[in-house]
Order: C-alpha cells, then structure tokens, then sequence
C-alpha cells in the first residue's frame, strides 16, 4: 500500500454511487475495488461479483467479498477477464489515476454484454474549490496524498465537458451524468449564483456517470 495514502482512501463506502448502479445488473466488475468496501454493498444472491486491485494488501481484504478478484494494473489484467460478460463495469475514481483511461474504457466496451453500463465517478478540475480559490486567486495548486480533486496520483485532469467527450469518443452514449458532492461554502454558492450558470458545474468535486455501450 502507498504510505502515504491512509487505509480510509481504500475503504470509502461511497453511498453516493450506490443508486447509479442498475438494479438488474447481475455480473458486476469493480476496477480498483480496494477492499471490496463498495462492492459489499452490491452483493445480493443473485449477483456475481468481480474485482481488480493493484494494492495486494487491500486485495486481501476484497477476497471475502468478490467471486472473483484479480490483483495488479487493470492494463495488464483486463486480457484475463471474460468478453461480452459483464451488465455493468465500475470504475470509482479510477479513471483519472491512468495514463490512458480511453483505451482501458475501449477494453471494456468489449467485456460488457451488448447495453451493458460503465459506472464511474470522476473528480472535476473545475470545482470551485480548486479552480477558483487555488488556480485562480492563489495562482497555484499543491497535490495532495490524502486523496481529492488534485490526488498525487492522478495523472489526468477532466471537466464534465471532458468526461462525456471521452465516453462518446470511446463507443458509449451517455445515460446519466450528474455533480455529485457539492460544495457546502455559502461563498462559494454565492458566487456561483451570480455567474449566471456559467459555474454552475463548479458546484461538484464529481461527475458521476453511467454510459451505455453502443
């Protein structure tokens, strides 16, 4: 496990995905499962359940949950995984960790069964706590390792624009695609309000998204 990374990064609950999942999805797969933390709250006795982690030590933890759990990078492991198989693939603040989440959203459009879903939560450059109060008013932006917007790790950067730009040039058409923890400032509401919707996708840290394979 990184170090610097606390155990909490790996076993959020992340409740406010949970009704973005489609209620007849009956094979699940989880990239970048951690402790199987979110995955726990899907299994029913009708579903199948998978994981991918690249922490081995989280992974231990995702083996009481998962049918299935393969451990290491989701680059080298989708190869492994089953083609035209999956109802829905979930990717929780993953997408942004990779190099190149398009070709990893390209894989598995082939692993999903035909209108299968991609359920993903993806951190916005542009809330307003970072792209106002840091980029804009302080000129600056220090990454972090306790996780959030600018996570050390994360080697993308999207918009909502960006977001659903990316699924649609990879083959999906966009179901739902909604902020999710917004701001709680009173400032920064304020703020965003008299943008006259310019900020209005400023209020979210995340986009949450469900897209369709076509």
């Amino acid at each position: 496990m990184d170090e610097a990374k606390t155990e909490g990064y790996y076993t959020q609950q992340r409740a406010d995905m949970f009704g973005f999942v489609p209620q007849q999805a009956r094979r699940i797969l989880e990239i970048g499962c951690g402790q199987g933390t979110f995955l726990a709250t899907l299994a029913r006795d009708d579903r199948e359940l998978w994981g991918i982690e690249l922490d081995p030590d989280m992974a231990r933890h995702a083996e009481k949950v998962c049918h299935r759990l393969l451990i290491g990078d989701v680059n080298e492991l989708c190869s492994q995984l089953p083609e035209n198989y999956f109802d829905c693939v979930i990717c929780n603040d993953v997408l942004e960790h990779l190099y190149a989440p398009w070709d990893v959203l390209r894989t598995i459009h082939r692993l999903l069964v035909r209108d299968g879903v991609v359920v993903a939560s993806i951190p916005n450059i542009r809330y307003i706590g970072v792209f106002i109060t840091e980029i804009l008013w302080q000129k600056d932006f220090i990454y972090r390792p306790e996780g959030g917007i600018l996570d050390d790790t994360h080697v993308r950067f999207f918009t909502s624009k960006s977001m659903r730009r990316m699924f649609e040039q990879c083959g999906y058409r966009i179901l739902r695609h909604e902020g999710i923890r917004p701001c709680k400032s009173w400032k920064e509401k304020l703020f965003i309000t008299l943008s006259c919707g310019f900020l209005s996708d400023s209020r979210y840290k995340c986009f949450a998204t469900v897209a369709q394979k076509i």
